[in-house]
C-alpha cells in the first residue's frame, strides 16, 4: 500500500510541476517539427510504429492498484492498437501540451469531469519526436 501512495504522490508532484509550463494546444518553443510530427504520426501508421519506443512503458486502460505499484507493464507491437487524432470539439475532452524544454512534450487527454484521463509523452531522441510513453484511460489523481 505504501509503494501505491508514493507512485500516487509522485504522480501529484509531476503534475504539479506540469501544470507550471501549460502551452495549450501547441508547444510554441518546438519551431512547428513537433506539430508536424504529431500530424504525421496520427496519419501514417506505418510512421506511427516506427516513432514509438516499444516496448513501450505505460499503462493500459483501468489499470489496478497492482498494477500500478508494480510499473512493470509494457505495450509491445503485437498489442498496440494505432492511435488517430483526438478531437476535442464535443467538449468531453479537453487536451493539453507541455513542454518541458525544446526535447519532452507531455500530452493529457482529460474528461471534462477531471475523473479520468489519458497521459502520452514525447520525446526528441537523435534528431526525431518518438512516442516514449502511454497510460489509456484512467482514473486521474
Amino acid at each position: 500500500m505504501k509503494t501505491f501512495f508514493y507512485i500516487c504522490a509522485g504522480w501529484a508532484l509531476l503534475a504539479t510541476a506540469f501544470s507550471c509550463n501549460q502551452l495549450g494546444d501547441t508547444p510554441t518553443n518546438n519551431t512547428g517539427d513537433f506539430e508536424n510530427f504529431y500530424r504525421r504520426f496520427h496519419e501514417d501508421e506505418a510512421y506511427q510504429m516506427a516513432h514509438i519506443t516499444f516496448p513501450l512503458e505505460g499503462l493500459p486502460a483501468h489499470a489496478d492498484s497492482e498494477l500500478l505499484a508494480a510499473g512493470t507493464f509494457r505495450w509491445d507491437t503485437e498489442d498496440w492498437e494505432p492511435h488517430r487524432s483526438f478531437d476535442t470539439t464535443n467538449g468531453e475532452f479537453r487536451r493539453e501540451l507541455t513542454a518541458l524544454g525544446d526535447d519532452l512534450v507531455i500530452e493529457k487527454i482529460v474528461h471534462r469531469s477531471g475523473a479520468f484521463g489519458t497521459l502520452r509523452r514525447f520525446a526528441r531522441l537523435g534528431g526525431e519526436w518518438y512516442l516514449i510513453y502511454y497510460a489509456g484511460m484512467n482514473r486521474m489523481q
